[in-house]
This record gives C-alpha cells, structure tokens and sequence, in this order.
C-alpha cells in the first residue's frame, strides 16, 4: 500500500468518525485550559479514540505510543497498524496552547525514528471543540490530493 493509499484509508476513518460526532458543542466550556494534560485528555484522546473506532472498522489498529512522553510538548505519538502490515506514525507536536501541529509518516521498527521521505505535515488550532479538531485534520489530509 502506497503512502497516498494509506493517509486515503485515515480520511476515510476520519470522514466516518466525523460524521458520528456532529453534536452541538457547550460555549461555556470553550476557555483553554492552563493545564495542557486536560486539553491532551479531554479532546486530542477523545478525538483519536473515535477514530481508532473508525480505523477499526476498515480493518487497521491506532493505539496510542504509551512509551513516547515528551514532558516539554505534552501532545502524543499515535501508531496506525495497517491492514497490509505497514505501519504510520501519527505524531502530535507544537507549544501549548498556541501551536497544535500532526505529521504522519512511514513508521520504522524503532519507534524514535520518523521518515522525512513521504510524510504529512498539518497545521491544527488549539480549541476544546473535538469537532473543530477533526476537521482541521481532514482539511489537513485533504490538501495531499489521493
């Protein structure tokens, strides 16, 4: 499976896993919290959770890297478990709360190595509106025409 096959079967997850979580969102909880593990656990896991549902249903696995914990950045490293046995790296990164960024990339044996040679690079907000956040990343995967 190529890599423009493989972000494909992630915007079709997430398309799916968009459609389920269309709910009107409570404005009083829109504020930012100074604490950026409740914004990690309350929306960035909230969100991959219901697309690991969707990826799941397409036949593939998204866990969570446990192991990778970067005390400075405080986003996760997603794993993408292919039904073809290839393997993406969903990697979260930026500077809380101003910078929210995902690269997804070929994924190698060691876990602290990433492949610059095909990857996807997008820009998301910092919002506590899941929605918000998904559509950023199908926008995101959007501009990589499949």
């Amino acid at each position: 499976m190529n890599f423009a096959t493989q972000l494909n079967q992630l915007q079709i997850a997430i398309r799916h896993t968009r459609a389920r979580m269309l709910a009107p969102l409570d404005h009083r909880q829109l504020q930012l919290p100074t604490d950026p593990e409740i914004f990690v656990e309350d929306v960035l896991h909230y969100v991959m959770d219901e697309v690991a549902a969707d990826v799941r249903s397409l036949g593939h696995v998204l866990e969570q890297d446990t192991t990778w914990k970067d005390p400075l950045n405080h986003y996760p490293l997603y794993l993408l478990h292919l039904a073809g046995g290839d393997v993406l790296n969903l990697h979260f990164t930026g500077d809380y709360p101003h910078s929210l960024f995902l690269t997804i990339s070929k994924g190698f044996r060691r876990t602290e190595q990433f492949s610059d040679a095909r990857m996807a690079h997008v820009t998301l907000g910092v919002s506590m509106d899941p929605n918000r956040l998904l559509l950023a990343i199908l926008d995101g995967l959007n501009r990589f025409g499949h």
